[in-house]
């Protein structure tokens, strides 16, 4: 080992020899992969660092369209300190007769119990007449100390702007409001019926468990319907929207490491060529086979080594730079010191990319027999089955480090599969081609004998292009076809369907004054009102929610509360698809009509039984059946609807939507509707749908940024991959100049080579990006698909463009070589 150690330190001192390549591809993939798992960690750093702070408690118990008993809070006192606030949506009057949904959350003194509210400036409210409201809100609307502020029946002065405060779900689609719990008496917007949620803030004993407290809480009160929310649960919205969006940022990462790994082997593959008389020469006074190897592994680890350490580097700063740059995006700024564990697994990522795809053409390299290479033969040999066990070992690390760092172990698996599916797709097609042009070798003339020839001659790249270019091709379509078709949704089709208004909280005693309302202000509108109540889903078949271990993925009917109806006809998008609907005048014990996805998480099946919480009282019901929802419908679709005769006597308001006919403004409804009934809110669809757009365009450029990242390694790889080939191109342009041929005459075959080998593979990756985008977007999504059609043909095109120039450029200097001079050398 000492020896082979000596022989690499003297072996650098002649160059790198193509290894280039290998710094290149692995500075990029790592610096990818340590990104995105950097800013994945420094968000989930934050959040783990801060929860009590972000929770305003060690743990948050809620209830919806009620307030504790005095037995309920006198039990939270006993636990520690508490501190109350009364949520619900409501509709601010601004000035200038504008309106704009708001948070409006009504604060005990000393609110929270941990943590603070921080204020841009001013003061929280102190009386009834104050009101503090968020930055977004007034730097938006102009507002500012002393701007009045109607909501509901008060008449409100902003006392303070606040920058940040407690936000237990992360994500808001509407900025808050604070007032006193005076000012939100003083609105009259809580009452019988109305949606709102109390919370309430425990600060614990140094050392309690909040999470075992919460659930013994709901254990003591089974009817109540309380949620339970504790610091690991703090920011959970943002939590899951970063964990979901790593993923899937990880995954791309990974497939351009994948892509990388291409270049990285034929780096080693040029290096080792390159060598190759020093290990002949080694070989014939007596070097052996291991010390050889040796000798090549340590140029290799050396620039494997510089290559992830300034990957590494990289990555580290992506969360500071991130949290700069979209801050006003993200609810929770990213942590920016080095996220360590993040950056440990890129590192060993990228060791073991490395390791599986350079260890094969280093070992051919070192067992090379001298009279072959001193005679010049280009073939390397066959491979051993021994040659394949670290390469396969390697690998596997690589595949169970994804599986054992992923959130969606089954997604990243399926990812996976695909990814090799895919790869094995494009190296197949790479060997068709290559086969073919076998095949074709007497067709044409002299340059397109001679392109047609180099696809399968010893040694051609062609599979490895294949896939590399394949690979990328094929992303860069997917998430392009992906990211214009929910553009089009957000853009056109939301818009185009989608009432103008939601409003809720209208009073069902007022539901006739609703009606005339909307009849003179509106005329012409398609309206459409429905009951409206909250709670919690507390026991399934008997056994509490509460003493269940953990909620299945896809069970989201069991996170908090649900929204919740009755109804005599089966609503409009909706199917049933197991079971029956009732009749219409049904008069019998509850029954409820759930959704089939949910069930199907549940494992749920007619007959079963579920348990509402409805202000805190218990309703048990029988499932009649399973309907599947048309969410793309957007009318009120609920994924729990009661039959009549169960939740009619309970206190509840109407939901409603109003649709106008194209072209008319909803402005003079919605300005009569804040004066006869300021207790409705009113949703505008195209402010929320400015909100989530904002959010996924976001989103929608980290995903393009790592597409990017995989497209310039796949071009580095190109590029890489033609010059490991430069020894051969060389001598080929040699012979071919001494027989007569001009440099456009060499220029011009290998320009034929390429476009024959780029063409097929587009063709086959625009097929397969487009399909992967289908589905992408019609199963995963239920969406329309539709890309830009436009640039969906030009992207693959300009890759092939950009394929033949890059593979030209690269070949350029075996071009340019002098028969005297390269002679001397072959």
């Amino acid at each position: 080992m000492i020896a082979g150690l000596r022989l690499g330190r003297r072996d650098l001192a002649q160059g790198i020899g193509g290894l280039w390549l290998l710094l290149a591809c692995l500075t990029i993939a790592v610096a990818g992969l340590a990104a995105v798992t950097s800013l994945a960690s420094a968000i989930g750093s934050t959040i783990d660092g801060q929860a009590r702070e972000l929770l305003g408690g060690d743990v948050a118990l809620s209830v919806s369209q009620r307030q504790a008993s005095e037995a309920e809070l006198a039990a939270m006192r006993r636990l520690g300190t508490v501190r109350g606030s009364v949520t619900l949506r409501s509709t601010a009057r601004l000035p200038g007769e504008r309106t704009v949904l708001v948070d409006l959350s009504g604060i005990e003194p000393g609110w929270p119990a941990a943590g603070r509210i921080t204020l841009a400036s001013g003061r929280l409210p102190g009386s009834a007449g104050e009101a503090a409201v968020g930055r977004e809100l007034a730097e938006r609307y102009g507002l500012g100390i002393g701007s009045p502020v109607r909501i509901g029946y008060a008449n409100l002065r902003v006392s303070g702007i606040v920058d940040e405060l407690p936000a237990p779900s992360g994500f808001a689609l509407s900025p808050p409001v604070l007032v006193s719990q005076a000012g939100l008496a003083a609105s009259r917007l809580v009452q019988p019926g109305s949606l709102y949620t109390s919370s309430y803030r425990l600060a614990l004993p140094p050392g309690a468990d909040g999470a075992a407290l919460g659930k013994a809480f709901q254990q003591r009160f089974p009817d109540g319907g309380w949620r339970v929310t504790d610091k690991g649960d703090a920011a959970s919205g943002t939590r899951r929207f970063t964990d979901r969006t790593g993923q899937m940022l990880l995954l791309i990462a990974l497939g351009a490491l994948g892509i990388g790994s291409i270049g990285i082997a034929s780096a080693a593959s040029a290096f080792a060529a390159s060598r190759r008389a020093t290990i002949a020469i080694l070989k014939v006074h007596g070097a052996r086979q291991r010390d050889l190897l040796i000798m090549l592994g340590t140029s290799v680890a050396l620039l494997a080594g510089l290559a992830i350490l300034l990957g590494l580097a990289i990555g580290a700063v992506v969360p500071g730079v991130v949290g700069k740059a979209a801050a006003d995006l993200l609810p929770v700024a990213p942590d920016p010191s080095p996220q360590w564990g993040a950056l440990g697994r890129s590192a060993l990522f990228g060791l073991l990319v490395t390791l599986a795809a350079t260890w094969l053409p280093l070992a051919r390299a070192a067992r090379a027999r001298p009279a072959a290479v001193l005679r010049g033969d280009v073939d390397e040999g066959g491979t051993r089955a021994r040659d394949l066990i670290v390469p396969l070992l390697a690998a596997a690390g690589v595949v169970a480090l994804a599986m054992l760092t992923s959130e969606n172990r089954l997604t990243t698996g399926v990812t996976i599969v695909g990814a090799l599916a895919l790869a094995f797709l494009f190296a197949g097609a790479g060997w068709v081609i290559a086969r073919l042009a076998r095949a074709a070798s007497g067709v044409g003339g002299p340059l397109t004998r001679l392109g047609l020839a180099a696809l399968h001659r010893p040694g051609a790249a062609t599979v490895r292009l294949s896939v590399a270019l394949g690979l990328g091709l094929s992303l860069l379509v997917a998430l392009s076809g992906v990211g214009a078709s929910i553009r089009s949704e957000l853009g056109e089709n939301i818009p185009a369907k989608a009432p103008a208004l939601f409003m809720l909280d209208i009073p069902a005693a007022e539901e006739a004054r609703f009606r005339q309302l909307a009849a003179a202000t509106a005329p012409g509108a398609d309206l459409r009102l429905v009951p409206s109540l909250r709670g919690p889903v507390t026991a399934l078949n008997g056994q509490p929610v509460s003493a269940m271990r953990a909620i299945p993925e896809g069970a989201w009917i069991l996170r908090g509360d649900r929204g919740l109806t009755f109804a005599r006809d089966l609503p409009v998008g909706n199917k049933v698809v197991a079971g029956g609907w009732w009749p219409r005048d049904y008069a019998g014990p509850p029954l409820v009509s759930i959704d089939m996805e949910a069930a199907k998480a549940l494992n749920l099946k007619i007959g079963d039984t579920l348990t509402v919480a409805v202000l805190g009282v218990p309703i048990e019901a029988r499932i009649a059946s399973f309907r599947t929802i048309d969410w793309r419908s957007f009318g009120f679709n609920f994924a729990i609807i009661f039959a009549p005769g169960t939740l009619e006597q309970a206190p509840y308001t109407l939901m409603a939507t109003i649709a106008p006919p194209r072209g008319t403004s909803t402005l003079r409804f919605e300005r009569d509707l804040a004066e006869a009934l300021p207790m409705v809110s009113t949703i505008r669809v195209s402010d929320v749908v400015t909100r989530v757009t904002a959010i996924l365009e976001g989103l929608d450029g980290a995903i393009r940024i790592a597409t990017l990242v995989a497209i310039l390694i796949g071009v580095t790889v190109l590029a890489g991959a033609v010059a490991a080939t430069r020894r051969a191109r060389t001598r080929e342009s040699v012979l071919l100049k001494l027989v007569g041929a001009s440099r456009s005459d060499v220029l011009k075959a290998q320009g034929i080579e390429f476009a024959a080998m780029s063409g097929g593979i587009v063709l086959l990756a625009f097929a397969a990006g487009t399909i992967a985008a289908w589905l992408t977007v019609t199963r995963l999504f239920d969406f329309a698909f539709r890309p830009d059609w436009l640039i969906l043909v030009a992207l693959p095109l300009a890759g092939m463009l950009v394929a033949i120039l890059t593979a030209l450029g690269a070949a350029w200097p075996a071009l340019r070589a002098r028969p005297a001079a390269a002679l001397r050398d072959l």
